[in-house]
């Protein structure tokens, strides 16, 4: 059982993932609540610096183009779900400028639509000098992704947090904390999250959920089967979804963030802990769930948070790249509830 559910603040495991260098629950503490607007970036060391702190995409400058300085996406964290395939360009003069947004005009949002074989890129400038361009679309017609992505290149190119959709504006602006203090919504390294309190539900584009209780253990048993043993011990998160989209959720991805690290579920444990069904879930579907988390034992888990993703827009999965959702740990039940599905492991008490 557990006694008292501690974890120690929020971070990354140190691999690159969705969230950026540091993983999805790296920390972007704050000792108060500060919208730092800046001057507009007059260079691209200035461009870079914000575009990183507002998308969590550290852009690497690249002299040589005869336009200007590439400002290179790197391969990871990957942000084509959220972005898109986009370039970014600080050109050198205003005739470098012209020749990038073409002989067109702009339609009424300020995009030079220009021919790519059987495609249309978008090419908007921001600023005297920089110019993006959002590559391959099949018609003159912008996504959520562009949207996403304009709202970050102004942001970080006129220094206004206030652009960003509340979600987007980092939590050290805001003075939030995803696994403590008020609950609420913004961005840890260019990630979104929408956090609430164990006693509360969460909910999402993509679902509804809540923590409906969490155990330790020091091993899982099943039947016939080698008992499994964590590095630390385990900790147990029951749950429950509901799909309130209009499609159907063919994977979910739970993580814990604990410690300054995020972890992700036991793999061999997600296999023999109870679950009421087995996806995809159908819109208006309810799945509940056990899943097993192996966190030091030296760290109790008491300010940590229950991780899940958000919709994919255009898909029939969620995505952690897009949005995060998390439910604090702390206040849940220390006592797992009976699962709907009677088979699967049995955790083995401290």
């Amino acid at each position: 059982m557990l006694a008292a559910l501690a974890f120690a603040g929020c971070g990354g495991d140190g691999n690159e993932g969705p969230g950026g260098s540091g993983g999805p629950g790296s920390p972007e503490r704050s000792g108060g609540s500060d919208l730092a607007d800046a001057a507009p970036a007059e260079s691209p060391a200035e461009f870079v610096k914000q575009f990183e702190r507002f998308t969590g995409i550290p852009l690497k400058p690249v002299e040589g183009d005869i336009s200007g300085i590439r400002l290179e996406v790197p391969l990871k964290p990957s942000r084509f779900a959220r972005f898109g395939a986009y370039a970014l360009l600080w050109t050198r003069d205003e005739d470098s400028r012209k020749r990038l947004l073409g002989r067109g005009r702009p339609d009424g949002d300020g995009i030079y639509w220009q021919p790519a074989g059987n495609s249309f890129t978008a090419v908007k400038p921001f600023g005297p000098k920089l110019v993006l361009r959002w590559i391959g679309r099949p018609a003159k017609r912008t996504t959520v992704q562009w949207d996403r992505l304009e709202r970050a290149v102004e942001a970080a190119s006129g220094g206004k947090a206030s652009v960003l959709e509340s979600a987007e504006r980092p939590c050290s602006d805001v003075g939030l904390d995803p696994e403590e203090g008020d609950t609420g919504e913004c961005s840890v390294r260019g990630i979104p999250r929408t956090f609430v309190d164990a006693d509360d539900e969460l909910s999402t584009p993509a679902l509804e959920a809540r923590v409906l209780g969490v155990e330790s253990a020091a091993k899982l048993t099943s039947p016939g089967l080698a008992p499994l043993v964590p590095d630390g011990r385990f900790l147990i998160v029951a749950y429950r979804v509901v799909n309130t989209s209009s499609h159907p959720i063919r994977f979910l991805q739970p993580q814990l963030s604990v410690a300054g690290r995020t972890v992700p579920e036991y793999p061999e444990a997600a296999f023999l802990l109870p679950r009421s069904r087995e996806l995809p879930l159908p819109p208006g579907g309810i799945l509940e769930a056990h899943t097993a988390f192996d966190i030091p034992s030296s760290v109790s888990p008491e300010d940590g948070a229950f991780v899940l993703p958000v919709a994919r827009n255009g898909s029939d999965d969620p995505s952690l790249e897009l949005h995060q959702g998390l439910i604090r740990v702390s206040g849940a039940p220390t006592r797992l509830p009976k699962p709907r599905a009677s088979s699967g492991a049995r955790p083995a008490g401290d």
